[in-house]
C-alpha cells in the first residue's frame, strides 16, 4: 500500500466533492497478501487505488463498492482463498488464507470520515489508532494502527541520488534532498521529493529538523561534506544512516570525527546497501532502499 498514491487519489476526489468507498482489511488468517489495517479506495466509476490482494479480489471489491455507494450501507465480505471448490477465486492466486474486509462509503457531508483521520496521520509524523465504524454483521467497530510513511533524507544530489529518490517514492516514502551545490539541486530530477534544499553542509541541522527523519543516506561524493553531514547526524535520533563508498572511506571518516563517531554505533551502514550484486546507479540505489526497508521493518 502506497500512502502517497492513496492520498493523491483521495485529494483529487475530495476536491470535486465525490463520494468514495473505503475498503479496510479487518481480519486475516493464514497466508494473505495484505494484513489488518491495509486499505484501498474506490470511486463512483469503479476506479481504485491500493492493492489488497495480488489482483484477484480488486475487481469484485470495485463491484461491491458501487453497491455500497448506491445503498449507503456498509458491507463486510470474507474471501477464503484456500477453498478448493471456490469457483470465483480458485485461480491459483498463490495465497491460501482468509481475508475479511469492510466496505463503507465516505462522503463530503461526513467530512470523509473515517479516512480523513487516516489521511491526517499519513501527512504527519506520529502513529495513531483509528476506529473504523462498521455497524453490520455483528461488528460495531474495528480499531486499526496507522503509521505515517517514513521520511528519508538524501544528502547529495548527484545523478546517483535520482534513482534512490525514485525507488523511495515508489514505496510511498517522503524524500527530502539536500546539497550545497546549486547546479546539482537545480539540474537534478527530484520531482518525487517532498522538498529540496540547497545550503552549505554545515547548516544542515539548522535548516532541517533532523529528528523527524527515519533514515538518512550520505552520498555527496565530497569527503569534507560527508564528514560534516555525519557529525550533525551523530547528534540526531535517526535510526538508519547510510554512507556511500568503500569501507576504507568509512573508516577514514569515522577516525576524523573523533569522539562523535561513537554516537553513530549501530546506526551507520557503510558501504550503504545490501549485497545484491550489480553495478551502476540503479542497482546501488535499489540495494540502499532495500537495506533501509529491512532496517525500518525491524523497528
Amino acid at each position: 500500500m502506497n500512502p502517497t498514491k492513496l492520498l493523491e487519489f483521495f485529494d483529487t476526489r475530495r476536491e470535486r466533492g465525490e463520494s468514495l468507498v473505503l475498503v479496510t482489511v479487518v481480519g486475516t488468517e493464514g497466508s494473505t497478501y495484505s494484513k489488518v489495517g491495509a486499505q484501498m479506495l474506490v470511486d463512483s466509476n469503479g476506479v481504485f487505488r491500493g492493492m489488497l490482494s495480488g489482483g484477484c479480489l480488486e475487481g469484485d471489491l470495485a463491484v461491491r463498492a458501487q453497491q455500497v455507494l448506491e445503498s449507503g450501507k456498509p458491507q463486510v465480505v470474507t474471501y477464503d482463498l484456500g477453498q478448493d471448490d471456490d469457483e470465483i477465486w480458485g485461480m491459483g492466486a498463490g495465497c491460501d488464507g482468509l481475508m475479511r474486509m469492510v466496505l463503507q462509503a465516505i462522503r463530503r457531508e461526513d467530512e470523509y470520515a473515517p479516512f480523513d483521520r487516516v489521511a491526517a496521520i499519513w501527512r504527519g509524523d506520529d502513529a495513531a489508532q483509528v476506529s473504523i465504524p462498521v455497524g453490520t454483521d455483528g461488528i460495531d467497530e474495528v480499531t486499526i494502527d496507522v503509521e505515517p510513511p517514513p521520511r528519508i533524507l538524501v544528502l547529495g544530489a548527484g545523478l546517483d541520488a535520482e534513482p534512490v529518490v525514485r525507488f523511495a517514492v515508489e514505496l510511498g516514502w517522503r524524500c527530502t534532498v539536500y546539497d550545497h551545490r546549486p547546479a546539482y539541486i537545480d539540474g537534478g530530477d527530484f520531482a518525487g521529493a517532498v522538498a529540496t534544499h540547497c545550503s552549505p553542509a554545515d547548516e544542515l541541522a539548522g535548516s532541517l529538523e533532523l529528528d523527524r527523519f527515519d533514515a538518512a543516506v550520505v552520498m555527496s561524493h565530497h569527503l569534507k561534506s560527508d564528514r560534516t553531514y555525519l557529525a550533525q547526524l551523530a547528534t540526531s535520533r535517526i535510526g538508519y544512516i547510510g554512507l556511500l563508498g568503500p569501507a576504507q572511506r568509512r573508516v577514514r571518516l569515522l577516525d576524523e570525527l573523533g569522539d562523535a563517531a561513537a554516537q553513530l554505533t549501530n546506526r551507520l551502514h557503510g558501504p550503504a546497501g545490501l549485497d545484491i550484486g550489480g553495478r551502476g546507479p540503479a542497482p546501488i540505489a535499489l540495494s540502499i532502499i532495500a537495506e533501509v526497508q529491512q532496517v525500518l521493518a525491524r523497528r
